[in-house]
């Protein structure tokens, strides 16, 4: 409130109706006015399950729910605001979904490991960047958690045509970028891909691979 800033914050551990049920969290990024009020929640959809040799195992699972929806596309002062987390942005479905549901902001804060960090961070926030033609904004922890595990770092903001307009060192930092959407409007208008998609070819990408 002081600042008359919006904040984009998460992911929280948070307790849902089913706690006491699950004994397990949601892994919950929330969007704040300028008031300081809570506009939107989105909790984590896609949890991340894996063993990354030199990364150590990851089971996410074992503490958290899925989220069990998108939420809808945030109207701001700097545009039209979707709400991702971390390993959600190795599903090009999701973050193409908040862009046809109006999406010109992705928003992925994130604690990407020591090992998929420098191999997949930017360019997986550049591709989704390029893929949906909108800005990414990535906020990124950094430094050891524990003995097991230290993340990346590297928060970033790239533009729709994939360009990296700002970043952080590995450490602690701050970066900032403008936001412009007359230029967001302008190469949709001149690549209008959204427009070329082939639904009757690739409808449902959800599926397992066979």
């Amino acid at each position: 409130m002081e600042c008359g800033l919006w904040l984009s914050l998460g992911g929280f551990h948070e307790r849902g109706q089913d706690w006491e049920q699950t004994q397990k969290i949601y892994n919950c990024h929330v969007l704040l006015n300028s008031k300081g009020a809570v506009v939107a929640t989105y909790r984590k959809t896609h949890l991340c399950d894996v063993e990354i040799p030199g990364q150590g195992p990851m089971c996410e699972s074992n503490s958290t729910m899925p989220g069990p929806s998108l939420e809808s596309p945030v109207s701001t002062p700097a545009g039209k605001i979707g709400l991702a987390v971390c390993y959600d942005m190795r599903f090009p479905e999701l973050s193409l979904a908040l862009a046809q549901a109006g999406a010109e902001i992705l928003t992925y804060p994130s604690a990407f490991g020591s090992i998929t960090g420098p191999a997949h961070w930017e360019v997986l926030l550049r591709a989704r960047a390029i893929e949906t033609q909108c800005y990414v904004v990535a906020a990124a922890q950094c430094g050891r958690h524990h003995e097991k595990r230290a993340s990346y770092g590297h928060s970033m903001v790239v533009d729709p045509w994939g360009t990296v307009v700002a970043r952080c060192s590995e450490g602690p930092g701050l970066c900032l970028a403008r936001i412009d959407l007359n230029y967001l409007r302008q190469l949709r208008r001149h690549l209008p891909v959204f427009q070329h998609r082939r639904p009757d070819l690739y409808g449902n990408l959800g599926h397992p691979l066979s």
